[in-house]
């Protein structure tokens, strides 16, 4: 029987997006990966028995800064010639980003109730380009972020789905690469998801220790060493034009400059009451479980959408939005509220606006150095909580 293959549109525009950023790339000799580039070195100094941390492998802030675990993943790129792990590992974050979205169309629909929408595709290619800028800074750079957004929304799947250690495991992977986010504990903690930050943390542990098998203690003593310094020297030397710091700073007279820990506790704090207001409206519903899935799942990709605003890091963190971003635009089309086209039409703009090809190298640099990105990113997460906060299903108790 013949089935075509779903959202075809879809996925033929992200293979021909994908192709065409590589073959235009590599004409103009700018299939370089940096960032591929120092996870590359660094794993190979690291069983080399070379220095791994505090040594530039890329021009001149191509340091590696993840856990000396994380290197052990690199380990089978380094068995071929970085040109042959370049293409593989691009091929491999566009089949990443290929998935995506239709993951966070599958979250929606089912834990959302987003059913019934039109035009599926059209609205998944739609959101898809709300962070084309991003992607193409991701695919030019050869990052990881694309593939650690995978894992968080499976992990949230898991736990959706009842399947705690599947989803701590996840979490605790995706933890390993980046610190950061383990803000998704949050909803885990408040909601006293034990088994699931058991295995969180046994995953952790149990892949951090790798290290002290081979190198061996001393060596990975070292390692963790450096890597801490190395994390300290990144948070505080790195301008993080999209942190809410950042934003303050430029254009709040008198705002200190560890502003960011204020900025971060604040927001931290509303969160947790969100979530706190939410499990309290959760045990006085008729419909608890459907309104739990609907709460958590939300609270899980308004969490992963704040992190470019929290954190001091390149602008392509902001990928960390899709799920947040895809929401509203189903949002709007399922429940038909075209009103807030108007609105979301500037901010997104502003979200993928550090284009040089688009804008011009003056404008774009200045949309990002002012912090208008930063800006307009967490003007899109307070409009996603609107949105959220006023279609409230009829299991609610309304006290």
């Amino acid at each position: 029987m013949n089935r075509s293959i779903p959202h075809q549109g879809y996925t033929i525009f992200v293979a021909l997006l994908c192709l065409l950023t590589l073959v235009i790339n590599m004409i103009n000799g700018r299939f370089l990966l940096g960032d591929l580039q120092v996870y590359y070195s660094a794993a190979e100094n690291l069983f080399a028995g070379g220095q791994v941390y505090q040594i530039s492998f890329y021009t001149v802030t191509g340091f590696y800064k993840y856990s000396p675990a994380v290197l052990f993943i690199f380990l089978p790129y380094t068995l071929l010639p970085f040109k042959v792990t370049a293409v593989i590992h691009f091929l491999i974050t566009g089949i990443a980003l290929w998935y995506l979205f239709p993951l966070i169309n599958n979250l929606l629909k089912k834990y959302m109730h987003f059913i019934g929408t039109r035009h599926e595709t059209f609205l998944l290619s739609l959101a898809f380009c709300c962070i084309l800028m991003q992607v193409a800074r991701e695919l030019y750079l050869g990052n990881i972020n694309i593939l650690l957004l995978v894992i968080c929304c499976l992990s949230l799947l898991q736990f959706l789905e009842g399947e705690d250690v599947r989803g701590g495991i996840l979490l605790g992977i995706a933890a390993l690469a980046k610190p950061y986010l383990l803000i998704l504990i949050l909803p885990l903690i408040l909601r006293k998801n034990r088994k699931a930050l058991i295995w969180l943390a046994l995953t952790v542990l149990v892949v951090s220790a790798v290290p002290f098998i081979y190198p061996g203690p001393s060596a990975a003593t070292d390692l963790y060493r450096d890597w801490w310094n190395t994390m300290m020297m990144h948070s505080e030397g790195y301008p993080g034009m999209t942190s809410l710091d950042y934003v303050a700073g430029r254009h709040l007279p008198g705002w200190p400059e560890d502003g960011i820990l204020l900025a971060d506790l604040a927001v931290i704090a509303l969160v947790v009451i969100f979530i706190l207001n939410n499990i309290r409206r959760e045990h006085r519903s008729t419909a608890r479980t459907e309104i739990t899935h609907r709460n958590f799942t939300y609270e899980w990709i308004l969490l992963l959408s704040l992190l470019p605003n929290l954190i001091s890091a390149d602008w392509v963190q902001m990928l960390f939005a899709a799920p947040l971003i895809t929401f509203m635009i189903f949002h709007v089309a399922t429940r038909k509220q075209y009103w807030w086209i108007p609105v979301l039409l500037p901010l997104l703009f502003f979200f993928g606006a550090n284009s040089d090809d688009l804008l011009g190298r003056e404008l774009s640099r200045e949309i990002l150095h002012s912090g208008w990105m930063g800006l307009s990113h967490f003007l899109l997460v307070i409009v996603s909580f609107i949105m959220f906060r006023g279609a409230q299903p009829s299991g609610h108790s309304s006290s």
